[in-house]
Protein backbone atom coordinates (compact mmCIF):
# COMPACT_ATOMS: atom_id res chain seq x y z
CA UNK A 1 0.00 0.00 0.00
CA UNK A 2 0.95 3.24 -0.92
CA UNK A 3 1.57 5.12 2.20
CA UNK A 4 3.15 8.24 1.31
CA UNK A 5 0.05 8.50 -1.34
CA UNK A 6 -2.11 8.42 1.09
CA UNK A 7 -0.55 11.10 3.40
CA UNK A 8 -0.13 13.28 0.61
CA UNK A 9 -3.97 13.13 -0.22
CA UNK A 10 -4.80 13.42 3.43
CA UNK A 11 -2.90 16.62 3.63
CA UNK A 12 -4.99 17.86 1.39
CA UNK A 13 -7.76 18.39 3.58
CA UNK A 14 -9.00 21.21 5.03
CA UNK A 15 -7.67 20.64 8.99
CA UNK A 16 -5.34 18.25 8.36
CA UNK A 17 -2.68 20.07 7.73
CA UNK A 18 -1.44 21.12 11.20
CA UNK A 19 -2.09 17.28 12.42
CA UNK A 20 0.31 15.18 10.24
CA UNK A 21 1.48 13.31 13.27
CA UNK A 22 -1.56 12.09 14.49
CA UNK A 23 -2.92 11.71 10.89
CA UNK A 24 0.04 9.50 10.09
CA UNK A 25 -0.59 7.44 13.52
CA UNK A 26 -3.99 6.87 11.98
CA UNK A 27 -2.59 5.84 8.46
CA UNK A 28 -0.56 3.02 10.84
CA UNK A 29 -3.62 1.90 12.60
CA UNK A 30 -6.16 1.99 9.46
CA UNK A 31 -3.57 -0.06 7.36
CA UNK A 32 -3.15 -2.81 10.29
CA UNK A 33 -7.12 -2.83 10.65
CA UNK A 34 -7.20 -3.66 7.16
CA UNK A 35 -4.63 -6.47 7.01
CA UNK A 36 -6.50 -7.97 9.99
CA UNK A 37 -10.42 -7.26 8.04
CA UNK A 38 -8.42 -9.06 4.65
CA UNK A 39 -6.61 -11.60 6.24
CA UNK A 40 -3.36 -10.37 5.32
CA UNK A 41 -0.23 -10.46 7.15
CA UNK A 42 2.38 -7.44 8.71
CA UNK A 43 4.27 -7.69 6.12
CA UNK A 44 1.92 -8.22 2.63
CA UNK A 45 1.22 -5.66 0.73
CA UNK A 46 -2.77 -4.37 0.58
CA UNK A 47 -3.49 -4.12 -2.81
CA UNK A 48 -4.08 -0.63 -4.53
CA UNK A 49 -8.20 -0.73 -4.42
CA UNK A 50 -8.04 -0.65 -0.43
CA UNK A 51 -6.27 2.97 -0.66
CA UNK A 52 -9.82 4.60 -0.56
CA UNK A 53 -11.09 2.55 2.12
CA UNK A 54 -7.68 3.33 4.24
CA UNK A 55 -8.40 7.15 3.58
CA UNK A 56 -12.04 6.56 4.97
CA UNK A 57 -11.00 4.83 7.89
CA UNK A 58 -8.90 7.18 8.48
CA UNK A 59 -10.87 10.09 8.39
CA UNK A 60 -13.74 8.31 10.42
CA UNK A 61 -11.41 7.84 12.83
CA UNK A 62 -10.14 11.52 13.14
CA UNK A 63 -13.49 12.47 13.01
CA UNK A 64 -14.68 10.23 15.82
CA UNK A 65 -11.12 11.60 18.11
CA UNK A 66 -12.54 12.84 21.21
CA UNK A 67 -16.27 11.76 20.69
CA UNK A 68 -15.67 7.88 19.71
CA UNK A 69 -18.63 6.48 18.60
CA UNK A 70 -20.85 8.86 18.75
CA UNK A 71 -23.37 8.45 16.03
CA UNK A 72 -25.84 11.62 17.62
CA UNK A 73 -26.69 13.35 20.34
CA UNK A 74 -29.52 15.37 21.80
CA UNK A 75 -29.28 17.27 24.81
CA UNK A 76 -32.83 18.76 25.08
CA UNK A 77 -34.81 17.16 27.62
CA UNK A 78 -32.74 14.97 29.65
CA UNK A 79 -30.26 14.11 26.74
CA UNK A 80 -29.37 11.10 24.71
CA UNK A 81 -26.22 9.86 22.74
CA UNK A 82 -26.28 6.77 20.25
CA UNK A 83 -23.01 5.04 19.31
CA UNK A 84 -21.75 3.59 16.54
CA UNK A 85 -18.97 1.49 15.80
CA UNK A 86 -20.03 0.60 11.62
CA UNK A 87 -17.69 0.89 9.24
CA UNK A 88 -18.73 3.00 6.23
CA UNK A 89 -20.66 1.12 3.57
CA UNK A 90 -17.38 1.99 0.99
CA UNK A 91 -15.29 0.30 3.23
CA UNK A 92 -17.53 -2.67 3.89
CA UNK A 93 -17.66 -3.20 0.19
CA UNK A 94 -14.24 -3.24 -0.38
CA UNK A 95 -13.69 -5.35 2.62
CA UNK A 96 -15.90 -7.69 0.53
CA UNK A 97 -13.99 -7.45 -2.73
CA UNK A 98 -10.15 -8.07 -1.15
CA UNK A 99 -11.10 -10.54 2.30
CA UNK A 100 -9.39 -13.29 2.12
CA UNK A 101 -10.49 -16.78 3.52
CA UNK A 102 -8.46 -17.32 6.83
CA UNK A 103 -5.95 -19.86 6.47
Amino acid sequence: MKYKDILESLMKRPGLQDQIDVVEDMIHDSISDMRTMLNYGEDEELPDGCIPAVKEMVLVRYNQDGVEGISSESQSSGGSTTYTDALPDRVKRTVRKYRRLPR
